[in-house]
Protein backbone atom coordinates (compact mmCIF):
# COMPACT_ATOMS: atom_id res chain seq x y z
CA UNK A 1 0.00 0.00 0.00
CA UNK A 2 1.43 3.46 -0.91
CA UNK A 3 2.22 6.09 1.31
CA UNK A 4 -0.56 8.54 1.31
CA UNK A 5 0.04 10.69 3.79
CA UNK A 6 -0.44 14.53 2.60
CA UNK A 7 -1.00 17.79 4.13
CA UNK A 8 -3.98 19.04 3.59
CA UNK A 9 -5.69 21.67 4.81
CA UNK A 10 -13.54 17.88 3.39
CA UNK A 11 -18.67 16.04 1.41
CA UNK A 12 -20.71 14.22 -0.51
CA UNK A 13 -23.74 12.35 -1.02
CA UNK A 14 -23.11 8.50 -2.06
CA UNK A 15 -24.13 5.15 -1.36
CA UNK A 16 -22.79 1.82 -3.02
CA UNK A 17 -25.27 -0.56 -4.32
CA UNK A 18 -26.11 -3.68 -1.56
CA UNK A 19 -28.25 -6.55 -2.46
CA UNK A 20 -31.13 -6.92 -0.43
CA UNK A 21 -30.18 -9.83 1.02
CA UNK A 22 -27.34 -8.26 2.68
CA UNK A 23 -28.46 -4.93 2.99
CA UNK A 24 -31.66 -6.62 5.15
CA UNK A 25 -28.94 -8.70 7.27
CA UNK A 26 -29.39 -8.00 10.86
CA UNK A 27 -26.38 -7.09 12.75
CA UNK A 28 -26.16 -9.57 15.59
CA UNK A 29 -22.34 -10.32 15.83
CA UNK A 30 -20.91 -8.25 18.96
CA UNK A 31 -16.43 -7.51 18.73
CA UNK A 32 -14.98 -4.38 19.13
CA UNK A 33 -14.47 -1.74 16.48
CA UNK A 34 -12.34 1.36 16.60
CA UNK A 35 -11.01 4.05 14.98
CA UNK A 36 -7.27 5.03 16.83
CA UNK A 37 -5.75 8.47 16.75
CA UNK A 38 -2.72 8.78 14.82
CA UNK A 39 0.25 11.55 14.17
CA UNK A 40 -1.60 14.31 15.95
CA UNK A 41 -0.34 17.86 14.60
CA UNK A 42 -1.71 20.94 16.26
CA UNK A 43 -5.03 21.05 18.03
CA UNK A 44 -6.90 18.34 17.70
CA UNK A 45 -10.43 17.82 20.27
CA UNK A 46 -11.90 14.27 20.85
CA UNK A 47 -15.46 14.35 22.29
CA UNK A 48 -17.76 11.86 23.55
CA UNK A 49 -20.84 13.08 24.86
CA UNK A 50 -20.16 16.27 24.00
CA UNK A 51 -17.32 17.28 26.22
CA UNK A 52 -14.20 18.38 24.05
CA UNK A 53 -10.92 17.02 25.67
CA UNK A 54 -7.25 17.55 23.94
CA UNK A 55 -7.39 13.89 22.08
CA UNK A 56 -3.97 11.84 22.64
CA UNK A 57 -2.16 9.31 20.43
CA UNK A 58 -3.65 6.08 20.74
CA UNK A 59 -7.10 7.52 21.64
CA UNK A 60 -10.20 5.21 20.01
CA UNK A 61 -13.29 6.66 18.66
CA UNK A 62 -15.69 3.83 19.45
CA UNK A 63 -19.09 4.75 20.74
CA UNK A 64 -21.94 6.03 18.48
CA UNK A 65 -21.54 9.96 18.43
CA UNK A 66 -17.81 9.98 19.24
CA UNK A 67 -16.16 12.99 17.59
CA UNK A 68 -12.87 14.20 16.47
CA UNK A 69 -12.54 17.94 15.48
CA UNK A 70 -9.50 19.75 14.22
CA UNK A 71 -8.76 23.24 14.32
CA UNK A 72 -6.67 25.73 12.30
CA UNK A 73 -2.96 24.08 10.94
CA UNK A 74 -4.20 20.91 12.93
CA UNK A 75 -4.62 17.48 11.50
CA UNK A 76 -4.77 14.19 12.61
CA UNK A 77 -4.95 10.27 11.55
CA UNK A 78 -7.33 8.20 12.15
CA UNK A 79 -6.56 4.35 11.85
CA UNK A 80 -9.47 2.04 11.05
CA UNK A 81 -9.32 -1.38 13.10
CA UNK A 82 -8.40 -4.84 11.80
CA UNK A 83 -5.51 -2.92 9.05
CA UNK A 84 -9.15 -1.78 7.38
CA UNK A 85 -7.45 1.66 6.45
CA UNK A 86 -6.43 5.08 7.39
CA UNK A 87 -8.63 8.56 7.45
CA UNK A 88 -6.51 11.59 7.35
CA UNK A 89 -8.51 14.53 8.98
CA UNK A 90 -7.38 17.71 7.82
CA UNK A 91 -7.53 21.09 9.47
CA UNK A 92 -11.21 22.78 10.36
CA UNK A 93 -12.82 19.45 10.38
CA UNK A 94 -15.56 17.26 12.19
CA UNK A 95 -15.42 13.89 11.94
CA UNK A 96 -18.66 11.68 14.10
CA UNK A 97 -18.75 8.11 14.43
CA UNK A 98 -22.22 6.96 13.42
CA UNK A 99 -21.65 3.46 13.27
CA UNK A 100 -19.20 0.66 14.01
CA UNK A 101 -20.95 -2.55 13.72
CA UNK A 102 -20.26 -6.21 12.02
CA UNK A 103 -23.11 -8.20 10.63
CA UNK A 104 -23.68 -11.77 11.05
CA UNK A 105 -21.82 -13.08 8.04
CA UNK A 106 -18.39 -10.87 9.45
CA UNK A 107 -19.01 -7.89 7.27
CA UNK A 108 -18.32 -4.68 8.66
CA UNK A 109 -20.06 -2.00 8.86
CA UNK A 110 -18.73 1.91 9.32
CA UNK A 111 -20.62 4.65 8.68
CA UNK A 112 -19.37 8.27 9.89
CA UNK A 113 -20.28 11.27 9.19
CA UNK A 114 -18.37 14.57 7.98
CA UNK A 115 -20.00 17.83 8.72
CA UNK A 116 -17.69 20.29 7.38
CA UNK A 117 -13.56 20.40 6.30
CA UNK A 118 -11.75 18.01 4.36
CA UNK A 119 -10.40 14.15 4.92
CA UNK A 120 -8.63 11.87 2.85
CA UNK A 121 -8.99 7.98 2.87
CA UNK A 122 -7.53 5.00 1.94
CA UNK A 123 -8.80 1.88 2.47
CA UNK A 124 -8.26 -1.73 1.35
CA UNK A 125 -10.40 -3.76 -0.83
CA UNK A 126 -13.20 -5.57 1.17
CA UNK A 127 -13.34 -9.18 0.77
CA UNK A 128 -16.55 -9.92 2.76
CA UNK A 129 -19.71 -8.64 0.33
CA UNK A 130 -21.57 -7.25 3.64
CA UNK A 131 -19.04 -4.85 4.47
CA UNK A 132 -19.52 -0.98 3.68
CA UNK A 133 -18.06 2.15 4.56
CA UNK A 134 -20.08 5.21 4.39
CA UNK A 135 -18.88 8.94 4.65
CA UNK A 136 -22.07 11.00 5.23
CA UNK A 137 -22.36 15.08 5.26
CA UNK A 138 -25.19 17.35 4.94
CA UNK A 139 -26.28 16.76 1.29
CA UNK A 140 -25.92 12.92 1.83
CA UNK A 141 -23.82 10.00 1.39
CA UNK A 142 -20.66 8.20 -0.06
CA UNK A 143 -20.20 4.54 -0.21
CA UNK A 144 -17.11 2.68 -1.21
CA UNK A 145 -15.21 -1.07 -1.50
CA UNK A 146 -11.98 -0.40 -0.83
CA UNK A 147 -10.42 3.03 -2.75
CA UNK A 148 -8.56 5.97 -1.99
CA UNK A 149 -10.19 9.13 -1.91
CA UNK A 150 -10.77 12.81 -0.94
CA UNK A 151 -13.37 14.62 0.38
CA UNK A 152 -14.54 18.31 0.60
CA UNK A 153 -17.74 19.82 2.66
CA UNK A 154 -18.23 23.68 2.85
CA UNK A 155 -20.38 25.58 4.99
CA UNK A 156 -23.45 24.59 3.10
CA UNK A 157 -22.81 21.38 2.67
CA UNK A 158 -21.68 21.26 -0.88
CA UNK A 159 -19.68 18.35 -1.19
CA UNK A 160 -17.04 17.29 -3.35
CA UNK A 161 -15.24 14.14 -4.00
CA UNK A 162 -11.63 12.86 -5.89
CA UNK A 163 -10.88 9.18 -6.87
CA UNK A 164 -7.53 8.23 -6.99
CA UNK A 165 -8.18 4.58 -6.82
CA UNK A 166 -11.36 1.91 -6.92
CA UNK A 167 -15.08 3.66 -6.72
CA UNK A 168 -16.90 5.87 -4.93
CA UNK A 169 -20.48 6.00 -5.53
CA UNK A 170 -22.29 9.12 -4.41
CA UNK A 171 -26.21 9.60 -3.94
CA UNK A 172 -28.41 12.29 -3.96
CA UNK A 173 -31.93 13.59 -4.96
CA UNK A 174 -32.25 9.86 -6.15
CA UNK A 175 -29.75 9.76 -8.26
CA UNK A 176 -26.28 8.11 -8.28
CA UNK A 177 -23.20 8.77 -10.18
CA UNK A 178 -20.07 6.67 -9.63
CA UNK A 179 -16.74 8.81 -9.30
CA UNK A 180 -13.89 6.29 -10.45
CA UNK A 181 -10.44 5.93 -10.35
CA UNK A 182 -8.72 9.41 -12.29
CA UNK A 183 -12.33 11.38 -11.60
CA UNK A 184 -14.05 13.97 -9.61
CA UNK A 185 -17.35 15.10 -9.27
CA UNK A 186 -19.26 17.44 -6.65
CA UNK A 187 -22.84 17.31 -5.24
CA UNK A 188 -24.85 20.87 -3.94
CA UNK A 189 -27.61 21.23 -1.95
CA UNK A 190 -30.79 20.34 -3.50
CA UNK A 191 -29.17 19.05 -6.69
CA UNK A 192 -28.38 15.38 -8.15
CA UNK A 193 -24.68 14.64 -8.13
CA UNK A 194 -22.60 16.24 -11.03
CA UNK A 195 -20.90 14.05 -14.20
CA UNK A 196 -17.97 13.21 -12.97
CA UNK A 197 -14.54 14.87 -15.04
CA UNK A 198 -10.66 14.06 -14.97
CA UNK A 199 -9.44 15.00 -11.99
CA UNK A 200 -7.73 18.42 -12.32
CA UNK A 201 -6.20 19.49 -8.88
CA UNK A 202 -6.53 23.12 -10.34
CA UNK A 203 -5.82 25.26 -7.73
CA UNK A 204 -6.22 28.36 -9.59
CA UNK A 205 -8.05 31.67 -8.20
CA UNK A 206 -9.49 34.23 -10.46
CA UNK A 207 -10.40 37.11 -9.39
CA UNK A 208 -13.04 39.80 -11.14
CA UNK A 209 -14.14 41.80 -8.45
CA UNK A 210 -12.23 43.42 -5.51
CA UNK A 211 -14.36 46.55 -4.39
CA UNK A 212 -13.08 48.44 -0.96
CA UNK A 213 -15.79 50.31 1.07
CA UNK A 214 -15.00 51.95 4.15
CA UNK A 215 -13.29 49.04 5.97
CA UNK A 216 -14.28 46.39 3.99
CA UNK A 217 -13.47 44.93 0.94
CA UNK A 218 -15.44 42.71 -1.40
CA UNK A 219 -13.69 39.67 -2.97
CA UNK A 220 -15.77 38.10 -6.23
CA UNK A 221 -14.58 35.53 -8.30
CA UNK A 222 -14.34 31.67 -8.85
CA UNK A 223 -12.40 28.60 -8.71
CA UNK A 224 -12.51 24.89 -10.01
CA UNK A 225 -16.67 23.76 -8.47
CA UNK A 226 -14.97 20.81 -6.80
CA UNK A 227 -12.52 22.57 -4.78
CA UNK A 228 -12.74 24.69 -1.57
CA UNK A 229 -11.72 28.52 -0.34
CA UNK A 230 -10.56 29.53 2.39
CA UNK A 231 -10.41 33.48 3.02
CA UNK A 232 -9.22 34.98 5.81
CA UNK A 233 -9.10 31.59 7.30
CA UNK A 234 -12.79 31.73 6.90
CA UNK A 235 -14.20 28.94 4.77
CA UNK A 236 -16.29 30.46 1.76
CA UNK A 237 -19.09 28.80 0.07
CA UNK A 238 -19.38 28.79 -3.60
CA UNK A 239 -21.99 27.63 -6.14
CA UNK A 240 -22.14 24.92 -8.84
CA UNK A 241 -19.91 26.99 -11.00
CA UNK A 242 -17.52 27.59 -7.79
CA UNK A 243 -18.19 31.27 -7.73
CA UNK A 244 -17.36 33.45 -4.74
CA UNK A 245 -18.90 36.40 -3.32
CA UNK A 246 -17.82 37.32 -0.15
CA UNK A 247 -16.88 40.91 1.94
CA UNK A 248 -14.34 40.66 4.30
CA UNK A 249 -12.87 43.32 6.99
CA UNK A 250 -9.74 45.15 5.73
CA UNK A 251 -6.77 44.90 7.11
CA UNK A 252 -3.74 47.55 7.80
CA UNK A 253 -1.49 46.66 5.66
CA UNK A 254 -4.23 46.24 2.68
CA UNK A 255 -3.64 42.19 1.68
CA UNK A 256 -5.49 39.19 1.83
CA UNK A 257 -4.61 35.14 2.09
CA UNK A 258 -6.90 33.05 -0.01
CA UNK A 259 -6.26 29.16 0.16
CA UNK A 260 -7.72 27.08 -2.26
CA UNK A 261 -7.83 23.45 -1.34
CA UNK A 262 -8.65 19.98 -3.36
CA UNK A 263 -10.69 17.20 -2.08
CA UNK A 264 -7.57 15.49 -2.64
CA UNK A 265 -5.89 18.04 -0.02
CA UNK A 266 -3.17 20.03 -2.37
CA UNK A 267 -3.01 23.85 -1.68
CA UNK A 268 -2.38 27.05 -3.23
CA UNK A 269 -2.36 29.99 -1.03
CA UNK A 270 -2.49 33.73 -2.50
CA UNK A 271 -1.68 36.90 -1.37
CA UNK A 272 -4.18 39.75 -2.55
CA UNK A 273 -3.00 43.31 -2.61
CA UNK A 274 -6.40 45.32 -2.43
CA UNK A 275 -5.90 48.53 -4.44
Amino acid sequence: MKNWCIYAALTLIGVIYTPPSIANEQIQVRIERWLEVRHLTGTVLYSRGGNFQPAVNGMRLQAVGDTISTKENSRTILALDSGMGFIQVSENTTLTVLELQAAKSGGKITQLAVKAGQVRLQVRPFTNPASRLEIHTPVGISGVRGTEFGVTVQPNGKTSVATLEGGVATAAQGQTVLVNAGFQNFTAQGEPPSIPVPIQENTHLNLSQIITHKHQVRVVGNIDPVNMLKIVQHTVNTDTKGKFDITVPLSANRRIKALVITPLGKKQLYELAVP
